[in-house]
């Protein structure tokens, strides 16, 4: 018998190529990130090395999935905590992201909605910053076709981690223009999304560990206070193993 899911951990962004390192694939962008991080961790591969994670393309989910087992060691090699893991990017438009969600969780038998947390960027959270919310109000995600449509599709009761991409610099952008444009170099975007990808990171495995949000929000969310030496970011492509798709 499979091990029970613990966690699955869906990004949000469009499947087309031409939209991989947009500010509204910021979900996607963090998975593959994810993905990454998690192998590093896990020194998977020959020798130490750490190998490309795979993602199958499950047409009948209607997502791109990397099931995995991860396990945190303590500084003497013993295993401290142990998780199975579903790093999900939904195939569907944007608007019809509920509709991969729902197969996913049913496939998995995963019934309560407290283990699936969905990424996705945030237009009304600055650049850097974070944002945690579990059902309650559903303002702050007004606007964004695929958070309304899970939560039309199973409900509000699901984790979701918003990613500042703020507004346009210029007011006569248009808000679909700039969510569908790459991440820049102007202003430290980039640098700063860089920051928030690892401060998302650490943030899910607290949750992961500890399953209690207010902690998480106590010690990840602050939009005042972001560090002024920032790593800079080359890019933003996150190499993963397509498993030929």
């Amino acid at each position: 018998m499979p091990r029970p899911i613990d966690i699955i951990v869906v990004g949000l962004g469009n499947p087309e190529p031409e939209y991989a390192i947009t500010r509204h694939n910021a979900g996607y962008i963090f998975i593959d990130y994810l993905a990454n991080a998690m192998a590093l961790a896990q020194g998977q591969g020959t020798q130490g090395a750490p190998s490309l994670p795979k993602f199958y393309r499950r047409l009948d989910l209607s997502a791109d999935i990397h099931d995995t087992i991860f396990t945190s060691t303590s500084k003497n090699g013993s295993v401290e905590n142990s998780y199975r893991v579903i790093l999900m990017k939904p195939l569907t438009a944007m608007n019809e992201s509920g509709l991969a969600v729902r197969k996913v969780l049913q496939h998995f038998a995963v019934n309560d909605t407290k283990k699936l947390v969905v990424v996705a960027d945030d237009l009304n959270t600055l650049p850097g910053a974070l944002m945690i919310q579990s059902g309650g109000d559903l303002a702050a995600m007004k606007g964004h076709k695929g958070l309304e449509n899970i939560v039309s599709t199973i409900g509000k009761e699901f984790v979701r981690f918003r990613l500042g991409v703020g507004r346009p610099i210029s007011e006569a952008t248009p808000t679909s223009q700039w969510v569908l444009s790459p991440f820049g170099k102007e202003n430290r975007e980039m640098d700063l999304f860089g920051y928030l990808l690892h401060l998302t990171t650490q943030a899910l495995y607290d949750y992961s560990i500890h399953k209690d949000l207010r902690r998480v929000r106590k010690k990840f969310v602050n939009t005042k206070k972001l560090p002024n030496k920032l790593t800079e970011m080359k890019g933003l492509v996150f190499p993963v193993d397509t498993h030929g798709y």
